[in-house]
């Protein structure tokens, strides 16, 4: 008799200690612990549009020294970002949320001052008719683009923001049956200055200055040659283009007036030739873009 209580003592004890032990089990199932799901906040990401057709990005076109984001929220400037030339840092910046338009620039160190900027209250509007100038210089290789972030989903997190180049650039032919050189190459009545982004139905800021503006040539040209002028964007105020050419002995002055207003990131083709009865100087031209994308390279220091 003794062993049968032992017994049932026993088995009493142990299916309260399963009972216990269940309990615990039921009541941790029943809350665990949750961490909270990271937010899905976009990434817009820099590049560069591609040449089109037979124009080539030449080395240092696509060198980038100075890469600036600037966020527009219901009219107004939010913020100023900074972002890597790097490859290896991707060339992105995060946002906080799916809202404004991001306006990305590059090259543009020493022309805007985006910091004194985010200190006023500049407007969306005045921000979108800055102008980028360099009166008595080269143009500047500046590079622009910019992004809406209204309306997109929030699962829409890698956003790709395309650069245009600011300038278009004029390439040499030379289509002669004899001896030819080039020495010199000007656009007469040039303009200094151009928008930061493109402005619908006008290509020059108000009261634009204008000058002419001579290629730099340390030996005479005797062969196709890309890139022998860059030009701002801009409006035909009565453009020219003057080439001073040696053709089978005898020196010539050729012009022709374009016939046509100069567009950011095209390539213009000066083409001297020579017929039986004159040499004239023919112009076209070919996009850099649309296309694929190419790679921004970093300023080596």
């Amino acid at each position: 008799m003794k062993t049968n209580k032992m017994t049932t003592v026993m088995t009493i004890a142990f299916a309260a200690a399963m009972a216990l032990g269940l309990s615990s089990c039921s009541e941790r199932m029943e809350t665990p612990a949750t961490p909270g799901a990271p937010a899905l906040l976009p990434v817009v990401r820099a590049q560069l549009a591609a040449f089109e057709g037979g124009g080539q990005a030449l080395e240092g076109e696509n060198t980038l020294t100075d890469l600036r984001a600037c966020l527009f929220v219901d009219g107004t400037l939010a913020k100023v970002y900074t972002l890597p030339v790097t490859p290896d840092a991707g060339r992105g910046v995060q946002l906080e949320r799916h809202a404004g338009t991001l306006y990305v620039v590059a090259n543009t160190e020493g022309l805007l001052d985006l910091d004194a900027l985010q200190q006023g209250s500049l407007s969306e509007s005045d921000w979108k008719k800055m102008a980028v100038t360099t009166a008595g210089k080269a143009p500047a290789n500046f590079f622009s683009g910019s992004i809406s972030l209204d309306g997109l989903e929030n699962t829409q997190t890698e956003l790709p923001v395309t650069l245009r180049r600011g300038v278009a650039r004029f390439d040499l032919q030379i289509r002669t049956a004899g001896k030819a050189s080039v020495s010199s190459i000007m656009l007469k009545n040039a303009a200094q200055s151009a928008y930061l982004f493109p402005v619908e139905g006008d290509l020059s800021p108000e009261a634009v200055s204008r000058q002419d503006v001579a290629a730099t040539i340390s030996e005479p040209l005797t062969q196709d040659t890309p890139a022998v002028l860059y030009a701002y964007e801009q409006e035909n105020d009565n453009l020219t283009v003057e080439i001073v050419a040696e053709i089978d002995g005898q020196v010539k002055t050729l012009t022709k007036q374009l016939g046509m207003a100069l567009e950011r990131n095209k390539i213009y083709t000066l083409t001297v030739r020579k017929d039986v009865i004159d040499v004239s100087l023919d112009l076209s031209f070919d996009e850099w873009e649309p296309g694929g994308d190419t790679e921004l390279m970093p300023a080596r220091r």
